[in-house]
């Protein structure tokens, strides 16, 4: 657990150099999570009788679907260099559900995808548990 908080504040100094970086950090969990709920819309409005053209317009026009999708990285690494690391193992563990959501037709691909992301989620769970990432948050500046 050592080596990863010397790379998370690695990864932070580098990541704080960029002006729209501390712009934007303090939004993180409203990026986070806003982007896992823009997933998660989509995921539900494709399973009920809505129209195409709603669909087209929302998601298509609207980018709707890309920005939740980026949006939800860039929170992953915000949320990953700011204090509140302990909320980044919701947003990994409500995106390996959102992997499996339908729970129908599940392939090989969607049962790895939400083993590395709850397994990511249970690794950060036991890093926010450790002594480790005290000393780190100490240590934050941003």
């Amino acid at each position: 657990m050592q080596q990863f908080t010397i790379a998370v504040k690695e990864i932070r100094t580098f990541l704080t150099s960029f002006n729209i970086v501390r712009v934007v950090l303090p939004y993180h969990l409203h990026i986070l999570f806003g982007g896992l709920g823009i997933l998660f819309l989509w995921e539900l409005l494709i399973r009920t009788d809505i129209s195409y053209n709603t669909l087209d317009t929302l998601f298509n026009d609207i980018p709707l679907y890309l920005i939740g999708y980026y949006g939800f990285f860039v929170g992953i690494w915000l949320t990953l260099i700011s204090k509140n690391v302990k909320y980044l193992t919701y947003g990994l563990w409500g995106y390996a559900f959102l992997a499996l959501f339908p729970f129908e037709y599940l392939g090989l691909f969607d049962i790895v995808r939400a083993a590395i992301y709850g397994l990511g989620g249970y690794v950060l769970y036991r890093y926010t548990a450790s002594s480790h990432s005290k000393s780190d948050s100490q240590s934050l500046n941003v």
